[in-house]
């Protein structure tokens, strides 16, 4: 079990992450592609993503074992795009290098000579690291990358709900299926005993889309404090995709608002976020739909919220 400790301090402190971690989901997928949980939600996506793992992808897995330890430094807290993410790896100080590594191979895992080097400072290996990390993120995250930053922001929208209703004590005891709140500890499901002191740090959380199974946080107490967790959503392969149908009544785009709107309220700017459009675009998509009774709107402040209508729930059944 992996028990974090919370004082008064950190409460206010809870975080939630922005956006989809392309770290996170990197190092994720990569687990995916090679264990078999998951297979209702990630079997048609393994399947394909087997095949299009480039070779410096395989490199990069030799560094990761399918289950256990993964070094810390792969992960680097705050990375916003994948630039970013892959830059902050290659800046990573050599103590912290050779001390992922040392702690790699005290977990019985061999460690390949590559990564070996790399924690001895060679510049090469760096290099050779980052280029992995860009190739495979480009082979098999970036093409879903859309459906994933959807999925995640619908799973963020209920964070917030959680948080803007009860406040971080609501938020956490609702979090994960795998985590409970008995203040003030936070006690979630976890393959090896570990504490995490937060000490006024506060908790950042990152819900991850390729994340299966139980929660995981750095093994190294001293890097910012965070929980990494899967979300809760449909089949992959049928995440917001209007059916042809639908797409032929409506327009293959306006379907897909209505599947949007469907999946979870929002306000006309995450629309347009969740479905890939313009702004004007959503809100002209948004009022056609609620003028034909599929959605309805409702103003919160300076916002329009859309929600769908029975009618709408009928005509995407019907379609």
């Amino acid at each position: 079990m992996l028990k974090i400790h919370f004082t008064d301090a950190d409460l206010p402190k809870v975080t939630i992450a922005e956006d989809a971690d392309p770290m996170w989901e990197l190092l994720m997928s990569s687990y995916r592609i090679r264990r078999p949980e998951g297979e209702p939600l990630f079997g048609r996506w393994r399947r394909g993503s087997r095949s299009a793992v480039p070779e410096s992808g395989r490199l990069l897995m030799s560094a990761v074992p399918p289950y256990g330890y993964c070094p810390d430094f792969l992960t680097p807290a705050g990375a916003r795009t994948i630039g970013e993410g892959v830059s902050a790896v290659l800046e990573t100080p050599e103590r912290a290098l050779a001390g992922d590594v040392a702690e790699l191979a005290a977990q019985g895992t061999r460690v390949p000579p590559w990564l070996r080097r790399l924690a001895d400072g060679e510049p090469r290996e760096l290099h050779r690291l980052g280029t992995a990390l860009h190739d495979y993120y480009r082979q098999c995250v970036a093409p879903d990358w859309p459906t994933v930053r959807r999925a995640v922001a619908r799973d963020r929208r209920r964070l917030q709900s959680s948080l803007d209703r009860g406040g971080p004590q609501l938020l956490l005891s609702t979090l994960h299926p795998d985590i409970t709140w008995s203040p003030p500890v936070l006690r979630v499901r976890f393959p090896v005993d570990q504490e995490l002191h937060l000490n006024g740090r506060g908790l950042r959380l990152i819900p991850t889309f390729f994340a299966h199974g139980m929660p995981t946080t750095y093994k190294d107490p001293a890097l910012p404090p965070v929980l990494v967790y899967s979300i809760s959503h449909r089949r992959f392969d049928s995440d917001a995709e209007p059916g042809p149908s639908l797409a032929a009544l409506l327009g293959h785009t306006r379907a897909r608002v209505l599947m949007t709107v469907a999946i979870s309220r929002c306000n006309t700017s995450e629309l347009a976020e969740l479905t890939g459009i313009s702004l004007a675009t959503a809100s002209q998509h948004a009022s056609v739909l609620r003028a034909s009774g599929l959605i309805t709107s409702a103003r919160s402040g300076k916002s329009q919220i859309h929600e769908i209508t029975p009618l709408g729930l009928g005509v995407i059944r019907a379609s």
